[in-house]
């Protein structure tokens, strides 16, 4: 056998659904060097595939067709076996956990790269077993931890007592060019008016994104400018949070979309976005409405945001839930052009420090330690 030209990586995860960290794991495969690199999708289901789509055409994917997280281990067990590459990489903790056991089962000594995609502390829901197996997981048997932010670093450091010569800090990839390109396309599911103002926020509806903060918040904005809110995105909140916008008479400016292949044509529609988030790993939205030139307003909530954003450098931080602080900063930039202007700007340069081309070879670089 002719030694292999080719480092195959195996990414795992159980679903290409639509969020951030799914996202992340679609840039670096799009993007990694195809003269170096072979990369193979395993996913654990055929279902909620939101990105599969956009993934590079000559990307082998394969499916184990589990229903439940928790009984990929064998089949992916026997998938590493099967395809017996050079590394295994995988995002988001249970993704991780379940990866870094199947390469157990597996019997064989593949160097494993895992990403922790989110300040898990600041959830609340990280029970004592998870902390152990987490702490037990990734200190033995990964050889290197991706953290997304210096926040989730020091998360992982302090709280999951990881040990930190195995962390490395890199930031989200954005695809921004793509991003510019895919937001000049034409949106037709909403009206704006002229004399209307547009906010938008991009997010799951879950507890995370702290939507009813936004709404609340907005709900004060629209009495005293005329405006829209669109928010993009799906979860379980939705039907909670479309009662909350009945309740405080908004249900008419509010417009729930769903999930958008391209929410960049949405944002770059907006006059400014918003990030409502209780906790964040990083934030990737903020960078993308930044690409886009929309100013953004953010909570300053751990981890990520203030990273970005450096101090209202290059958008405006708030309090994490505060309804009347948010408001007002909403209420502030879209009365001043002038400082609308500014952040689009500056947001605009910096969402090239986070450019997908120099995060991936980030990413290779880690990749050829192994």
């Amino acid at each position: 056998m002719g030694e292999r030209l080719l480092k195959k990586i195996l990414f795992f995860l159980f679903s290409m659904s639509g969020g951030g960290a799914e996202r992340t794991v679609l840039n670096i495969i799009n993007n990694l060097d195809r003269d170096k690199y072979e990369p193979v999708l395993v996913l654990g289901t055929d279902k909620n595939n939101d990105y599969i789509g956009l993934l590079n055409k000559n990307t082998r994917v394969k499916f184990l067709n589990c229903s439940r997280l928790r009984y990929c281990i064998l089949k992916l067990s026997r998938c590493i076996k099967q395809e017996s590459p050079d590394l295994l990489f995988s995002t988001i903790n249970a993704n991780n956990i379940i990866l870094l056991l199947a390469s157990m089962f597996s019997f064989r000594r593949i160097p494993i790269v895992i990403r922790e995609a989110n300040n898990r502390t600041q959830s609340g829901s990280v029970t004592f077993i998870n902390k152990i197996t987490t702490n037990i997981l990734y200190n033995v048997f990964s050889d290197k931890i991706i953290a997304l932010s210096k926040g989730v670093k020091k998360d992982l450091e302090s709280n999951f007592l990881i040990n930190e010569s195995k962390i490395k800090v890199i930031y989200n990839p954005v695809e921004v060019k793509k991003i510019q390109e895919l937001s000049k396309e034409k949106v037709e599911e909403f009206y704006k008016a002229d004399d209307e103002k547009l906010v938008i926020s991009v997010g799951r509806l879950v507890e995370q994104k702290d939507h009813s903060t936004l709404i609340k918040a907005f709900s004060i904005l629209e009495k005293k400018i005329k405006s829209k809110l669109i928010i993009l995105g799906r979860g379980f909140k939705e039907n909670e949070l479309k009662m909350l916008c009945k309740k405080l008479g908004v249900e008419r400016n509010v417009l729930f979309l769903g999930f958008k292949d391209n929410p960049y044509k949405f944002m770059r529609h907006a006059d400014l976005f918003v990030l409502s988030s209780q906790w964040e790993g990083f934030g990737h939205v903020i960078v993308e409405a930044m690409a886009v030139g929309t100013p953004v307003i953010s909570t300053d909530c751990n981890s990520g945001p203030r990273e970005i954003i450096k101090n209202n450098q290059y958008g405006v931080l708030v309090p994490v839930a505060d309804v009347e602080k948010m408001a007002s900063k909403m209420t502030e930039l879209l009365l001043n052009e002038e400082l609308c202007k500014h952040y689009s700007e500056m947001g605009r340069k910096r969402s090239n420090d986070f450019d997908t081309a120099s995060v991936t070879k980030q990413y290779e670089k880690v990749f050829n330690m192994f």
